[in-house]
């Protein structure tokens, strides 16, 4: 615990994912779907079939403007922290997505920046520095949703 007695949260280190723009709920998780397959195993397949196979525990996942639009659930969010998925950086995010990860401790996080991030960059999220590092670039990119209420509610998430 810190002195003010909240637990630090942590500063997360992974590998980028970009997928690019108009990434939509139904191309997160496919909306026809066996519902006896894992939703982790169909993470992203709309996009690129063998995805799940390739992304490994801490990855994060980054994209353009309204993430995930048209999430109805949280189903998305499970298979994503299903795979390990450590967070998303967007430049905007669909607000029912946001708030399912926000009560799930998986972060998501928006800035200006997020399409000038490539696949394989290497990410280290800082949510109380509120700042993205591309490792990679040694680009820094601002968040622009992480205050005080959002730190304290993923607190509560990932405790």
């Amino acid at each position: 615990m810190s002195a003010s007695g909240w637990a630090r949260c942590p500063i997360l280190t992974g590998r980028a994912w970009a997928l690019g723009l108009d990434v939509t709920a139904s191309l997160i998780l496919p909306p026809a779907r066996d519902p006896s397959t894992p939703p982790g195993d169909l993470l992203l397949t709309p996009i690129d079939p063998d995805f799940p196979s390739r992304v490994t525990p801490g990855d994060i996942l980054v994209g353009g403007g309204d993430f995930a639009a048209g999430t109805s659930d949280d189903a998305g969010v499970r298979a994503m922290l299903a795979r390990g998925i450590a967070a998303v950086i967007a430049y905007s995010i669909d607000p029912a997505f946001a708030r399912a990860a926000l009560e799930r401790g998986l972060p998501a996080v928006e800035v200006y920046e997020a399409l000038a991030i490539h696949t394989g960059a290497t990410l280290r999220l800082d949510l109380e520095g509120t700042r993205v590092v591309n490792m990679s670039s040694g680009d820094r990119y601002p968040i622009r949703n992480v205050d005080d209420a959002y730190l304290a509610r993923f607190r509560q998430a990932d405790a």
